[in-house]
């Protein structure tokens, strides 16, 4: 599976957005549900493998649904036609500044999920 592609990216951003929204509204309730929150409720609650395992699920929805907005940010932002719009003479950089902009948030992304799943598990 190739992300970049209309279907895709349009099924993935919409299934990420919404394992995001039911676990943000788990969690809502969870703390609504158990004022004050503790050490022992909060560490109870993330302890319980089912948890470990949503947790992972909203990590992994969290670094697609990422990528593809800065995907989406690069090649809009970031290409030669666009910046050819401000000053003709940096429409050469649209594409190697898009490749670093990728490659660093792709990195950052990548980190920011791996750390949390380290932590997680």
């Amino acid at each position: 599976m190739r992300l970049g592609k209309g279907t895709i990216d349009f099924l993935l951003i919409r299934i990420s957005s919404l394992i995001l929204l039911m676990y943000f509204l788990f969690l809502t309730g969870f703390f609504l549900k158990s004022t004050p929150v503790d050490y022992f409720a909060w560490s109870s609650l993330m302890s319980n493998p089912l948890m470990k395992v949503a947790t992972f699920l909203f990590l992994i929805s969290f670094g697609v649904h990422a990528w593809l907005g800065t995907w989406a940010i690069g090649s809009d932002y970031l290409s030669p036609r666009f910046l050819g719009f401000a000053s003709p003479k940096i429409s050469f950089l649209g594409k190697p500044l898009n490749f670093i902009y990728r490659v660093i948030c792709g990195l950052l992304i990548l980190v920011v999920v791996l750390w949390s799943a380290i932590i997680i598990w």
